[in-house]
């Protein structure tokens, strides 16, 4: 049985295993120093008393140790695991790395740079090919270039799932708005036995259905089996295919994001009909 738990150091500094950690005890938060880089945790270490002490999964990810509490016994396990670089920016100066599960992804990832060392959530596929993109844009315009990263979560036949993360110099994540949601809010299908309806935010377009080469449907087409994401200069954008069968698409889905109250939010979504759907 798993459990949160903490790990308490009775000083401020402590050594394991020739890897030497230092934790601050100062006005919180209290920062993490890794051999000389600040990482950045999701809880901070609490100081009570003389007392330092750091949530276990935060202690496992700072040694690549796999640490569990086991309450019925009430143990502390913790078994050697080494985290695998899979991904880095084209200057090199930024790496994700990940475990490596028996399900074909990488998990519990780390996005290291030269500043600083942070865990990031999401997982993904272990195949080289669709490797994480790591690039750098200004997605906030306050002039300085953030990290924006694209997982990719899901691939295969009418399959491409991927998702947005961004950050900014200082480690600090970037909400990204989900554009599935935002697509689904701004979309709406029908089927026929003569036709195909999409209406996209009022906007109606009808496909007939002799120009589908699955022919005949039973069900309106859908959004979101196909998910990508693109930098376009400093502004990041969400496509999504619209699917009538497994293997046929009609056309693509686009909108573009801008950065407002501390949000990613996304904007109005746009249709293109693939030309050979067109009449």
């Amino acid at each position: 049985m798993k459990a949160k738990g903490w790990i308490i150091a009775t000083t401020a500094a402590m050594v394991l295993s020739a890897t030497s950690i230092m934790v601050m005890a100062k006005p919180d938060p209290i920062k993490v120093m890794l051999n000389g880089t600040e990482w950045v945790t999701e809880k901070a270490p609490v100081h009570i008393d003389d007392e330092i002490m750091i949530p276990l999964q935060t202690f496992g990810k700072l040694f690549g140790k796999q640490v569990t509490y086991d309450s019925q016994s009430n143990t502390v396990r913790i078994n050697d695991k080494k985290q695998v670089p899979f991904a880095q920016s084209d200057d090199k100066t930024i790496q994700i790395s990940g475990d490596a599960s028996e399900s074909g992804t990488y998990e519990n990832l780390t996005l290291k740079t030269q500043t600083f060392s942070r865990h990031i959530p999401g997982y993904n596929v272990d195949n080289p090919s669709y490797a994480p993109i790591i690039e750098r844009a200004d997605l906030t315009g306050d002039g300085k270039k953030d990290i924006v990263i694209f997982l990719t979560t899901g691939y295969g036949t009418g399959v491409y799932t991927s998702n947005p993360l961004a950050y900014a110099e200082t480690a600090d994540p970037i909400p990204v708005e989900d554009a599935y949601t935002a697509f689904l809010k701004q979309f709406d299908s029908k089927v026929t036995d003569k036709q195909i309806e999409l209406d996209i935010r009022g906007e109606r377009t009808v496909i007939p259905i002799s120009k589908l080469q699955s022919g005949p449907l039973k069900y309106p087409p859908g959004i979101g089996s196909v998910m990508t994401y693109t930098l376009e200069g400093n502004t990041l954008k969400a496509t999504t295919a619209v699917q009538v069968s497994p293997a046929e698409f009609i056309g693509d889905l686009t909108l573009s994001y801008t950065f407002k109250n501390g949000l990613l939010q996304a904007g109005d979504a746009q249709f293109a009909l693939y030309p050979e759907y067109g009449s």
